[in-house]
């Protein structure tokens, strides 16, 4: 008998994820997310999923459009990831974490996932 292989995810499947779940997911496949937070849409490149040291959970991304309170996009963002709303899986995915990636900006005391 041969082994049981894992079927590939529906996207029925992935509306049933949670937003943690759904960015946990992109982090692991490098795939690119749209997702709104504080009431503005974003296209970003998540990369870190943890716990901060002050205790909130945090995604830590790079954003590639939408816009931004700060205006400078392209850009490294952090997100509280519990006010993250609309988390939609793109089929489009980036190669890996960028070089310029730096984790200990982000203190973290546990990570679920980093890219």
């Amino acid at each position: 008998m041969q082994p049981q292989q894992d079927a590939p995810r529906s996207a029925h499947a992935v509306e049933e994820l949670t937003t943690g779940e759904r960015l946990v997911l992109a982090i692991l496949n490098h795939q690119v997310v749209r997702l709104r937070y504080q009431g503005r849409d974003r296209t970003v490149e998540p990369h870190l999923l943890g716990i901060h040291e002050a205790g909130e959970p945090i995604l830590v991304a790079y954003q590639t459009g939408g816009t931004s309170e700060r205006g400078d996009v392209p850009g490294w963002r952090s997100f509280i990831s519990t006010a993250v709303d609309e988390v939609e899986l793109t089929a489009q995915h980036f190669r890996g974490a960028r070089s310029d990636l730096n984790a200990a900006a982000q203190p973290m005391v546990e990570i679920f996932a980093r890219a």
